[in-house]
This record gives C-alpha cells, structure tokens and sequence, in this order.
C-alpha cells in the first residue's frame, strides 16, 4: 500500500510510491490551485477540479492522480493546468451508457498510463431482476468495480491530521476525548456489515433490523479512518457510501429509506436522512457520482419541509435536515439550499421558550401541561444545527437563544452526580424526573452542545467521565447504531 509522508517544505503533498496507481482528492489552497500543479519525483501527475464550490471557494477540492509513480515524489503549485476532460496524461477516461431489457447500465473505464486499467459498472433496474441468486428491486442499483479501484485512495491513511480538519471531516483537536475514540478503535473492525453483494455497506441490529446506516454510519466509519490512519475503515467507508446511492435511495422523494426489516420498507421522512458521510466519501474518493447523489439528497430535503403539527412536531424533522443542508453548503453554497436553511432556522429560533430555557416543539407537549424534555436532541441535534447554521449566516437574536439553551443544559450536567442526564420533564420552568444515562450513546451526543473549555470542565468529573467508559460494547446486540452515533459526534474528534 502507498504511504505518505509528512508535507515537504512548500509542498502540497509528499508521498512515497509503490507504483501502482492512485486516485484520491483532497483540499488545497485556492492560491495554489490557481497556478496549477506539478510533480516532483517519478511519476505522471493529473488532476481537476471536483465539481462542487464556485470560483471563491478557498480550499479547492481537487482529485489527484499519480500513474507509474514510485519512490518518494511531492505534489507542488505552479505546474499543469487541470485535465478536467478526463483525458490528460496519467489515465484516459471513458464512459459509456446501454438501456437493457432490465436497467440502464453506465460503464466507466480508467485506462492508466501504466497499463493499469480500472472499470466500474453500474447498473440501475427498472424492475425486480435476479442476478447470481441476488434479487436486485426497482429503483435499486448493482455496481461491480474492478480489483484496485477501492485501493486508489487508500493514501488518504497517512495524511496529517490537519488535511481532515481543513475539510471539516475532523474538527481541530487532540486528545480531549481519547477514552472514547480508544473505544471507538477497538470496535470499528467489529461492526456486523451484512453479506452478499446488495448488504455490502450496511449492518445488522437486533429484532432482524437492516439499519440503513441510520444516524450515518459512512461519517462515523470515515472519522475513524481519518483520525486512526486505518485503510480497512477507509474501504468500509467506501462501501457504505456506494449502499447509499445504490440501494437505499427511494426514486420518488429522492430522500433515503430509514431502518427497517430491509433495505426499501421504511417510510422517508426528514427526520431520517443524513448526507454528511457520502459527501465526505464522494470528496476523498473523487466520485463524482457520490457527490452527485449527496447534493441531490440535499435538494431533496429542500422539497420536502417538516410536516408534523402539535403533537407530530418533531425536533429531529427541523434540525437533522438543517444539519445536513448546512454541511452541504460549507462545500458547495447552492443558492437553491440558501432559502430552505434560513427558514429552517428560524422555525427552529421561534420554538425557543425563555421560560423553560429550550427549543419547544409539539412532541414534548403532555396532557397535564408538563413537557418531557429530550435534552440529548436539544443538545446534540438542535444545538449543532443552529451553531452550523450561524457559521455561515449569523444572527445575533438565534445565537443569544443558543447560548441560553446551552447554559440551562450546563446547569444540569454541572451538578456532581452520576451519569449524564439526557432527558427530564419540566413544569413552570423548573425541571424535574431527570433520567441519568451510563454508557448509553444518547449521553456522548448530549455532549456535543458545549465549548471545549466547558468540555474539559465536565469531563474532570468523576461521575461524568465514568458513564461514559463503555458505552461501546462488543456484546452490544444494536452495536452498529451504537457505534455510529458515538462516532459520528464531532466533540469526540477533539
């Protein structure tokens, strides 16, 4: 397997070389970007830009492609414009498209300069078809690659840590959490990934439940490979982004499938689809198919506005699809998400009661007049939405109700108890009936509301830190949701 080594002086990127192909995209700086690059060392350099950001995006997401590169090269500014026809001097690109009697079939070919020739073969059905006694549905698609083409970006495993932080997949950070990302090393090889060609990229729970990589496990699995250089999540990852885009995307709402007895039974709703995890494959990968596929979900959820009313009202239908819109945005400012984002914000800002010091929707609401309070929602759903959202477009009046909210959350874990509380009831402002959690997953993503500063204050507490020491377990029946909201939390990275 290529490695690569740390950044040489004024270079892009240094790696050391096997000789075999590799393909892969990464951020760079606009600056550099716009002079063009070159390769120092042996080998064939080709690359482009990736078609997502306009003109001023800073950084540029590019794909780079090294062909019959071997020994130690480095990838500099100033050198060959961009071979954006697929067509330049490491490999040649070629795309071909059938209808046949059972779907439509997209051959895509990689001839290298090398020798080396890598093909993909994706084939969409238009009805139920059969294919070596896997029974393929309407609307789902098979996608058959050749040996190495998962192995192309594979050098993605060396690259320092501050590569994955420029692109946001990491957040910038060190060693706040290692108790949980130890965890999280020892059972990403763990997860129960189901068999056969069409359960390739997704997992298994308890009660027979195909988890349609719900609370994005693509992300978490893709966390893991960038911050512990691991090459088998880095292809897992890989995996359950292609399941996505292959197999549970519903062509009518072009909305995702959520859990369920198999892979198309669920109903889509809002509350139920992420897009982060094939964003970021589709961005290291230099797939233009997955990023297609991740902006498509996100208009989608555009057309699709939150439907409950009163008691229906959920939390999760407001902010998971600004969550995911926002992440969107950072990469590629579509105008046509702008509006949608906005008025999901301030849905979520005219829910926020002064009294009870939280975002009030219809779901909390009880008969005699006390609310159920789901602070790890609040915390770790709304609050991050909101906080993404006032990154890119700040309002002073949704900020000042973010940081009430995070303050009243304070106030609860502040108190030196056991356990994390991740729920309660409150009546006239004051709360009550609070459910503390150990080793319970809703109580690592409770903690995403907060500051790092306050996280470290938190975490010096015994009872605190101690619920949190085996929230992953390998004798966890629903260890692949556990697993993936864990490791899907941004605090976790820092």
């Amino acid at each position: 397997m290529p490695t690569v080594l740390l950044p040489l002086l004024q270079a892009l990127l240094a790696l050391s070389l096997d000789g075999a192909p590799v393909r892969f995209g990464v951020p760079l700086p606009a600056t550099a970007v716009g002079k063009g690059l070159r390769l120092e060392g042996k080998g064939v350099l080709q690359w482009r830009r990736l078609p997502v950001g306009g003109p001023s995006a800073d950084p540029v997401w590019v794909e780079v492609a090294i062909s019959a590169g071997r020994g130690r090269v480095a990838v500099h500014a100033g050198g060959a414009s961009a071979h954006a026809d697929g067509r330049g001097p490491a490999f040649v690109r070629e795309e071909q498209e059938a209808e046949e009697q059972y779907g439509r079939r997209r051959t895509e070919t990689w001839r290298w300069c090398d020798g080396t020739v890598d093909e993909r073969v994706r084939t969409t059905f238009f009805a139920a078809t059969t294919v070596n006694d896997t029974t393929w549905t309407a609307g789902e698609s098979r996608t058959v690659e050749s040996e190495g083409m998962a192995q192309r970006m594979l050098p993605l495993c060396r690259l320092p840590r501050d590569v994955f932080e420029r692109a946001g997949l990491l957040p910038p950070g060190g060693r706040l959490a290692a108790f949980v990302q130890k965890q999280l090393a020892e059972h990403v090889g763990r997860l129960p990934e189901l068999p056969g060609a069409r359960g390739a990229g997704d997992f298994g729970r308890s009660g027979g439940v195909v988890t349609n990589l719900e609370f994005d496990t693509t992300l978490a699995v893709l966390r893991c490979a960038a911050a512990f250089g691991d090459p088998k999540a880095l292809a897992l990852a890989r995996r359950c982004a292609r399941h996505l885009i292959d197999r549970d995307l519903d062509i009518r709402t072009g909305l995702p499938f959520p859990h369920g007895p198999d892979h198309r039974t669920g109903v889509p709703e809002t509350g139920h689809v992420w897009l982060q995890g094939v964003l970021f494959a589709g961005l290291f990968a230099a797939d233009d198919q997955m990023l297609g596929a991740a902006g498509a979900i996100a208009r989608a959820l555009a057309l699709h506005p939150p439907i409950g009313e009163g008691r229906r009202e959920r939390a999760r239908d407001h902010a998971w699809p600004l969550f995911e819109i926002e992440a969107m945005l950072a990469v590629d400012p579509d105008p046509r998400l702008l509006l949608h984002a906005d008025r999901l914000a301030i849905a979520i800002d005219s829910r926020f009661d002064p009294v009870a010091r939280t975002f009030c929707f219809g779901e909390g609401e009880t008969d005699d007049g006390v609310r159920f309070e789901r602070a790890w929602v609040t915390a770790g759903v709304v609050i991050p939405a909101l906080r993404a959202h006032l990154a890119r477009c700040f309002d002073g009046r949704i900020a000042a109700h973010v940081g009430a909210v995070q303050q009243a959350l304070l106030d609860r874990l502040d108190r030196p108890l056991p356990g994390v509380p991740t729920h309660w009831r409150v009546s006239a402002g004051t709360p009550f009936a609070e459910h503390r959690a150990i080793d319970d997953p809703e109580a690592v993503v409770m903690l995403d509301a907060f500051e790092p500063a306050d996280l470290r204050r938190l975490l010096r507490r015994d009872g605190l830190r101690r619920a949190l020491d085996e929230v992953l377990r390998p004798d966890d029946p629903d260890l692949a949701t556990t697993f993936t909201m864990v490791g899907r939390t941004r605090w976790v990275w820092r």
